[in-house]
């Protein structure tokens, strides 16, 4: 009862991610959300969830909702490039990229490696 939200969001309304990895996830990703999370790689599974978000947004009238792949970033920028072809071969809209686990000892480590990914991706 305590908790709030300050300050308040410029952006109404806010929008509303699924993370899904099953069929009532992926309908209700479709249905409602500005956006959804695959739980999976690119590949068959994630072409058969893909399928099943989009086929419940335009159930339910709504546009393509997004997607957001995810990366995990392990030193190696020919892996982080392939991942993100992938991603972006496979339709997603947003990207996010991991650098936990990747051996990296300061926040500044952490910072360079977005920015090692972000300088790739231009």
């Amino acid at each position: 009862t305590g908790a709030g939200l300050a300050p308040l969001p410029t952006q109404r309304p806010i929008p509303v991610w699924f993370g899904a990895a099953s069929d009532r996830a992926y309908e209700r990703a479709g249905r409602l959300g500005d956006g959804w999370f695959p739980m999976m790689e690119p590949g068959p599974g994630l072409d058969y969830a893909r399928a099943q978000v989009e086929r419940a947004a335009a159930a339910a009238g709504r546009d393509v909702v997004g997607m957001e792949g995810r990366i995990g970033w392990t030193g190696d920028p020919d892996k982080a490039a392939a991942d993100i072809a992938a991603w972006r071969a496979a339709g997603a809209t947003h990207l996010s990229v991991n650098t936990m686990n990747a051996g990296l000892a300061t926040v500044d480590d952490h910072l360079a490696a977005l920015e090692r990914v972000a300088a790739d991706l231009t």
